[in-house]
């Protein structure tokens, strides 16, 4: 053998000691199922079968009977399933940005030189109609010129014959004085050039907008063109939130929908917002798609550049039945639930449509109005698989032994009832079984032979089989009464079977734990 195989070889016999440590442990942790409650056996078959046959499946491999006791030890809760809107909430991260849709610039509206800057410093508050500038334009000088030649010119004609000349006298008046006014120039503006010609004339630029300064481009002295910017203002009375949705949410959002943002600087509050738009792509690094939601910020408690969390709520169904998510055991390839009837519980294998944050919607097994185990249905399952003959723990070790029962006669309904003592039997020590048969008029029968038989499964990991002892009990006058001892500490399956000339009368199963 090669060197490579030996240390493969003495690994795998390492991992199947440590499996079967662990499988032991497992045994051990189970809580002491007692069978002790005197719950009525069912009968014996009709027809001749193996004596694990003579129950239900669902009573041998997907159910389990506890007392209220067991259901204590374990916490075991319920809850009744109804239906109702499930819904889920998608969280995540966002970023706030500037509203390209509120981003607006102020620009020269003529050639000149800037004299007098107003806001000189970026991130200042501007209000609509607010002067930002003076600009001093060679053009407006020559405009104005113009306007007072025309306003001489009208004057002299005033006199003439000519109604042509003075008409076009007006109109040259109207629209020298119409040039300077879309340069900005006032009404006061141009009349006190007309009247007092000579001094210094203004250009004043004003804020289109309202907003903050996000961009200062010129400085005083500096020459511009007319349609340079001068400011960019920022409107953020609203604002843009960019959440990254993961790929799995994409098709849970949409635009239109509501979206709360929180953040630390909110100091516990909340904003509301919309999706407004939706990007096409996914980030091929990050594996999100960006969504926009535009939210009120009239009280500039969002500013550029902040990190906030992003939540959506969306119904995934309506009016569907919902099974609480502590309910459904998720096993790979089936998801079940436990259903609770009195002190039984029954495994069931659903079908969900889809997870909200609280509820499964469930379309196939089981119905509005019945109770799950929310609580403790680990243990349960854990249990139930114990006595439920799982090859891959015990091997192919059956659950309740594999006699075939004798044929019973037809109509006979006889009952049996198991009381043990200890009610958690002892390793080493032995245990009193008390059993009781009544026959169908609940008399009763003292002339049975009564045999109980208790079955460990085997453990193929750990190399040990199956192991099995019968204990024959004798009637005292009163019951049947027998001893017997419990080799190892565990999990047993026990039978009482109850026979009369060589007729299976009755049948009664049960389970407990060692210690």
């Amino acid at each position: 053998m090669r060197r490579s195989e030996k240390v493969w070889l003495g690994t795998g016999t390492l991992l199947g000691v440590t499996i079967a440590v662990l499988g032991y442990n497992f045994r051990q942790y189970l809580p002491s199922w007692a069978g002790s409650r005197p719950v009525a056996s069912e009968p014996a078959s009709p027809a001749a079968a193996p004596a694990e046959d003579t129950a239900p499946a669902a009573d041998s491999a997907s159910s389990v009977e506890l007392t209220e006791e067991e259901q204590r030890s374990i916490g075991v809760e319920t809850v009744q399933v109804k239906r109702q809107t499930i819904r889920r909430e998608i969280i995540a991260p966002g970023r706030v940005a500037e509203p390209e849709t509120g981003i607006s610039a102020i620009s020269a509206r003529i050639n000149g030189r800037i004299d007098k800057l107003f806001l000189n410093v970026t991130g200042e508050n501007v209000n609509r109609g607010q002067p930002v500038a003076l600009i001093y334009s060679p053009e407006v000088v020559s405009g104005m010129e113009e306007y007072t030649l025309a306003l001489e010119n009208r004057q002299r004609l005033s006199a003439s014959q000519e109604p042509q000349a003075i008409t076009g006298a007006d109109e040259l008046v109207r629209a020298s004085r119409r040039r300077l006014e879309l340069w900005g120039l006032t009404a006061q503006q141009i009349d006190n050039w007309a009247t007092a010609s000579g001094d210094t004339i203004h250009i004043t630029t004003y804020s289109p907008v309202s907003g903050v300064v996000s961009r200062r481009n010129v400085t005083e002295g500096q020459y511009v063109k007319e349609g340079d910017v001068l400011y960019t203002v920022t409107d953020l009375s609203t604002v843009w939130v960019q959440a990254d949705i993961f790929e799995s949410d994409i098709p849970l959002v949409r635009t239109g929908q509501d979206a709360t943002i929180t953040s630390q600087a909110l100091a516990g509050a909340a904003l509301r917002g919309t999706i407004s738009f939706l990007l096409p792509a996914v980030d091929a690094q990050t594996r999100t798609m960006s969504a926009r939601i535009q939210v009120s910020n009239r009280q500039m408690r969002l500013r550029p550049g902040m990190f906030v969390q992003v939540s959506f709520e969306t119904p995934i169904g309506i009016n569907v039945i919902a099974v609480p998510r502590p309910a459904v055991i998720d096993a790979g390839k089936e998801k079940v639930v436990y259903v609770a009837r009195e002190n039984v519980f029954e495994k069931r294998s659903i079908e969900a449509l889809a997870a909200g944050d609280e509820y499964y919607a469930v379309t196939k097994g089981i119905e509005a109005g019945e109770r799950v185990v929310t609580h403790g249905n680990f243990m349960i399952d854990s249990q139930t698989r114990l006595a439920g003959n799982i090859t891959g723990l015990f091997g192919g070790s059956k659950a309740f032994g594999t006699e075939t029962a004798p044929a019973q006669p037809a109509g006979a309904k006889y009952a049996v009832t198991l009381r043990q003592e200890p009610s958690a039997p002892k390793v080493g020590s032995d245990g009193v079984f008390r059993v009781t048969v009544t026959d169908p008029d609940r008399k009763p029968v003292s002339d049975a032979q009564v045999q109980v038989t208790l079955v460990m499964p085997a453990m193929p990991a750990m190399g040990m089989g199956e192991m099995r002892s019968s204990i024959n009990l004798a009637w005292n006058g009163s019951e049947y009464l027998g001893r017997g001892s419990i080799a190892m500490a565990g999990p047993w399956n026990v039978t009482v079977e109850a026979r009369r000339g060589g007729q299976l009368l009755a049948v009664y199963r049960t389970r407990f734990n060692a210690q």
